[in-house]
């Protein structure tokens, strides 16, 4: 009986031994678990900084190469511009043909645009010297009047810049005036562009000022002599036992009243 109560509390002992290492096991295993976990989540995010960590490199490297490239043209531009100003030869507009370079590309089309600086500069600075009051204009070539050393290229430009100013203002003044009723140019290229057909439109504008100003006079010997003929008065030869008279000899006599009829013309019409 001894015995088998010894035996049996042996079992209990060896049972519960193992199941406390059994726990102890469990625990460890729950552990390591945790552990692999963790080394996981910590390897997965090491790869996400790898990751983002060489986008990053990428994109600050097409940075610096674009960086680069702009460097490049902007230090080609101010060689260009220096050959320009030297009057040296210029291939640019036909090498390159990128937007950067259109400045360049005007003023290389504008042959002698720096050497006329000099005497554009002297003959501003003249002009707004005698203008009364203050002025941007005349604050900025009074500031060139005694120079007594080279101008830097980046005042020419400047300077360039300000005569494009007026030269803009002018065409568009005289644009007003030869075609009031019209749309005024949205670019320089089309301001000029309008100015190359000025002159045939003076031509047309001073045909139908003629016609204009012969209209009126003619209608105003209508209203002495309203049987008179105005196509047979100015076609038809003089009368017989006249015909020693030409209009010329009459132009000065009659200067007065064709003065006053330009003034009664409206001259805002176009005669075809």
């Amino acid at each position: 009986m001894a015995t088998l109560k010894e035996a049996v509390a042996a079992a209990e002992r060896n049972a519960a031994a193992e199941r406390t290492e059994r726990e102890k096991q469990e625990a460890r295993v729950a552990e390591v678990q945790q552990e692999l976990q963790d080394l996981v989540k910590k390897h997965e995010s090491l790869e996400r900084d790898s990751k983002t960590r060489e986008s990053e490199l990428a994109t600050a490297l097409e940075s610096a190469k674009a960086a680069k490239a702009e460097a490049y043209k902007a230090l080609q531009e101010i060689e260009a511009v220096k050959k320009i100003a030297a009057g040296k030869a210029f291939f640019m507009q036909s090498k390159h043909v990128s937007v950067n370079y259109l400045l360049l590309t005007r003023i290389r089309s504008s042959p002698g645009a720096f050497a006329d600086l000099p005497r554009s500069m002297f003959d501003a600075t003249a002009f707004y010297r005698v203008q009364e009051g203050s002025s941007t204009e005349k604050v900025f070539w009074s500031q060139y009047a005694e120079a007594g050393h080279p101008v830097p290229l980046s005042d020419q430009l400047k300077q360039l810049v300000e005569l494009h100013k007026a030269a803009e203002q002018a065409m568009k003044g005289l644009i007003v005036r030869l075609w009031p009723k019209e749309a005024m140019p949205g670019s320089y290229f089309g301001l000029v562009r309008r100015l190359v057909d000025a002159c045939p439109w003076v031509e047309v504008i001073k045909h139908s000022a003629c016609i204009e100003g012969a209209r009126r006079a003619l209608a105003r010997a209508k209203v002495h002599w309203g049987k008179m003929d105005a196509q047979k008065l100015v076609t038809d030869p003089p009368p017989e036992g006249k015909e020693h008279r030409t209009p010329e000899m009459y132009y000065k006599s009659v200067l007065k009243g064709a003065r006053t009829i330009a003034g009664e013309c409206s001259k805002d019409v176009i005669f075809e």
